[in-house]
């Protein structure tokens, strides 16, 4: 529960998101209120503050109490939340306030304290009538570029593909479109969904339900997929949350839902030899055009291909038998799938029945593959005397002097990718 509490020459109004759980206020949320009320009213008295405010807290459940962290000057990216449940234009007020028209002016304020609409009494916002009563629940969302599988490294680069529906109880906003990207010195957070609902299952269920249909493709991971998991899980769906919730969860390695290993090793293996054997093509091709012959073994129809999947290695060979139609040979067995491009890139994938849209990110060390709204990652040979990034970045210091010895584990050098310190480690003993 957030209070926005906002302050005009000698009036103290505030904006209430209280806990709201099955259609009934909790009785805590009003002594809460009544509390924050005051705090926030108090602290912005104090310094003469004038304009929208935020007041954070923490709750112990336990001890039933409720502890008072900060009061932040400013709109904060959740003001949304706010608009929701009280059915308020923020920055709209803002905006009316700073042309000089009071606050109890306004007619969306007016319908939050039930007052005449179009009246012009003024409001007691310090000890009104009627306390306002905000309408359902909210749950905000960051995206964010970073991998969870890599303890939440972030990363830059380009987007290929943006797609979010926005629906009547969902909204969402991002600071990247599909012909932009992210760069190494930008934060980290590039968007944000609102669900709103009846109730918190009500809001929990929409927000799961547009996290799965929003799709981002790019060179960089997001939280996305692993957000769809937190919010599925039984402790978040029971609100039995806390502050060392999600770090045990990190220490557990509990990660996102990832496609079937043998999808997503078909799915890898068909991206791969299509491109190589594409490749072939189009380097025979231009060879042509330029009126050089170059000798028939250079067209390839078959390629083997090899990449470790969780500690396992698979050496797949993979067969073009026709436009659309591939073999994928392993162990002895064979596979026959039908695969048509798509205009972006991807890889409409057929067999057993059934169809996958697939896509393949080439990394330094890795294959990204989606499939659908789940990833799987392909990992390549890895030579540990080359010492590469994961990121692009800011390289800060080098940890090692020419010619020491390191130890697997140790860090070699620090770098700065959007606005974090990352350590960068060595695999193997060696100098």
């Amino acid at each position: 529960a957030v209070w926005a509490g906002w302050g005009h020459a000698s009036e103290n109004p505030k904006l209430p998101e209280l806990l709201h759980k099955n259609g009934s206020y909790l009785s805590a949320a009003v002594t809460l209120a009544k509390m924050v009320q005051y705090a926030a009213v108090t602290l912005a008295k104090m310094v003469r503050y004038v304009s929208a405010g935020t007041v954070e807290y923490l709750y112990n459940e336990e001890t039933e109490t409720f502890h008072f962290l900060e009061l932040n000057p400013r709109l904060q990216v959740e003001h949304p939340c706010t608009e929701m449940v009280a059915d308020i234009n923020l920055p709209a007020a803002q905006l009316q306030i700073a042309m000089g028209l009071p606050l109890y002016r306004l007619k969306d304020i007016r319908q939050l304290y039930e007052v005449d609409t179009w009246g012009d009494s003024p409001v007691d916002f310090s000890n009104p009538s009627i306390h306002p009563r905000p309408r359902g629940h909210v749950i905000a969302a960051r995206i964010t570029s970073e991998n969870p599988d890599e303890g939440f490294k972030p990363s830059s680069g380009t987007v290929q593909e943006l797609n979010f529906r926005s629906s009547k109880n969902v909204w969402g906003y991002f600071s990247v479109s599909a012909t932009g990207g992210l760069h190494e010195y930008a934060d980290s957070q590039f968007g944000h969904c609102f669900s709103w609902g009846e109730n918190r299952e009500d809001a929990r269920e929409n927000l799961v339900v547009a996290l799965k249909e929003l799709s981002i493709r790019g060179d960089f991971r997001t939280t996305v997929e692993y957000l769809i998991k937190l919010f599925e899980t039984e402790e978040y769906q029971n609100n039995k949350i806390t502050t060392g919730w999600l770090d045990k969860l990190i220490s557990e390695n509990v990660q996102a839902e990832k496609p079937d290993v043998m999808l997503g090793v078909i799915s890898g293996a068909l991206h791969i030899g299509d491109h190589q054997i594409q490749e072939c093509f189009q380097m025979f091709q231009t060879s042509l055009e330029r009126g050089q012959i170059l000798p028939a073994t250079s067209l390839k129809n078959h390629v083997d291909v090899e990449f470790i999947s969780e500690g396992i290695k698979y050496n797949v060979k993979v067969v073009k038998t026709g436009p659309n139609n591939y073999f994928i040979c392993m162990n002895d067995s064979m596979l026959e799938v039908e695969a048509h491009r798509l205009s972006d890139g991807g890889l409409l994938i057929s067999f057993d029945g059934a169809s996958f849209t697939t896509y393949m990110k080439d990394q330094v060390s890795s294959y990204r593959i989606t499939i659908g709204n789940k990833t799987c990652v392909l990992h390549k040979e890895n030579d540990p005397t080359k010492l590469r990034s994961p990121s692009a970045g800011k390289l800060l210091n080098y940890m090692i002097d020419d010619g020491g010895h390191v130890f697997a584990g140790d860090v070699y050098a620090e770098i700065e990718v959007m606005k974090m310190v990352m350590e960068l480690r060595v695999t193997e003993n060696g100098w």
